[in-house]
């Protein structure tokens, strides 16, 4: 009586093949993937941008007082949107003292957040000073040809949009 035994594990031929499989399914996969997670933290950031925003806007309105946006260093506005952490200050124009209500991190280190101005401000009823208003853009690394654009009215109101296009110099 002869017994046959059963093979439980893989040959080495089959362990290769399966890794060079593998190996190729990644190589195809990883530039999507990365391409999905920047796509996920620029939606994200913009997202909560556009919230802060619109809570800037509501906070002029409630308190009656000045709120002011920009990237700050120090105690100084900078026209670097992309470094510097984004400050939402209540001003208060008795004393010309500011109160920080909120700080929105610097974008992620590849992309950029870009506007043409230093700073915004928004009025005791919620819309911003004369020739505040204008075109914030946040562009990933030029690799990708997409970015986010968020639309700024004289009102204070705005208006975020994704655009499959590279980013506007």
């Amino acid at each position: 009586m002869q017994r046959y035994q059963t093979q439980l594990g893989l040959t080495l031929l089959e362990l290769v093949l399966g890794l060079a499989i593998m190996a190729i399914l990644l190589q195809i996969a990883l530039p999507a993937m990365a391409e999905l997670i920047n796509k996920q933290r620029a939606g994200s950031y913009m997202q909560k941008f556009s919230r802060h925003l619109g809570y800037a806007r509501i906070q002029a309105a409630n308190s009656q007082q000045p709120v002011r946006l920009c990237p700050l260093s120090g105690t100084e506005c900078q026209s670097d949107w992309r470094t510097y952490p984004l400050v939402l200050s209540l001003i208060n124009p008795h004393n010309d003292t500011e109160f920080m209500l909120r700080q929105i991190p610097p974008v992620f280190s590849q992309h950029q957040l870009k506007y043409n101005r230093r700073q915004l401000q928004f009025r005791r009823d919620g819309s911003l000073n004369a020739l505040e208003n204008g075109t914030f853009y946040y562009c990933p690394q030029p690799s990708f040809n997409w970015h986010y654009k968020l639309v700024l009215n004289q009102a204070g109101r705005n208006r975020l949009t994704f655009h499959y296009a590279p980013c506007p110099d």
